[in-house]
């Protein structure tokens, strides 16, 4: 796992994924990732809590998709970052959005065996941050919620800093 920049590095970076807010209310993103294989999306889950607990991005809602070889289809694990009691996850989860099911159903589609899918719901991304803490790991973008340009400008981020 890469080294994590000071805060000050934190404050440098200008291109945050959601920039345009309305209202001094954060917009939110959710995109989808997909990994060569079945482990690749849960060593992601572990850094995106990583980069939550250092205010790169706000994690609103994770999900996890796998397809084992001897599965006849992908298997979802939704609201993966959930701790604490039923009762905590539960209210944490009303007080924050969830990925919409449009959105994990589509991703079901685009799998393939032997992959795992990682679907986040974030507000207030840090990209360069993100990326370069992902850097060297094999993803793919396969959908997301962004602006074509936004989409170009995250898959440029994630290539700069490709292993």
């Amino acid at each position: 796992m890469a080294a994590w920049p000071g805060p000050a590095a934190h404050h440098r970076v200008a291109a945050r994924l959601n920039a345009g807010t309305r209202d001094g209310a954060l917009s939110m993103a959710t995109t989808a990732w997909r990994f060569s294989g079945t482990e690749g999306a849960d060593a992601a889950v572990l850094r995106l809590q990583q980069l939550d607990s250092h205010e790169v991005m706000d994690v609103q809602d994770v999900a996890v998709l796998r397809w084992p070889q001897y599965s006849s289809g992908p298997q979802l694990q939704e609201h993966v970052t959930d701790e604490g009691s039923k009762a905590s996850s539960l209210a944490k989860r009303i007080r924050k959005a969830g990925i919409d099911s449009t959105m994990l159903q589509a991703v079901k589609d685009d799998m393939k065996v032997g992959t795992s899918a990682l679907v986040v719901l974030s507000a207030d991304t840090a990209i360069d941050a993100v990326a370069e803490s992902f850097h060297g790991q094999a993803m793919e973008l396969i959908r997301s919620d962004l602006s074509v340009q936004q989409q170009d400008a995250l898959r440029t981020a994630f290539s700069d800093h490709a292993g």
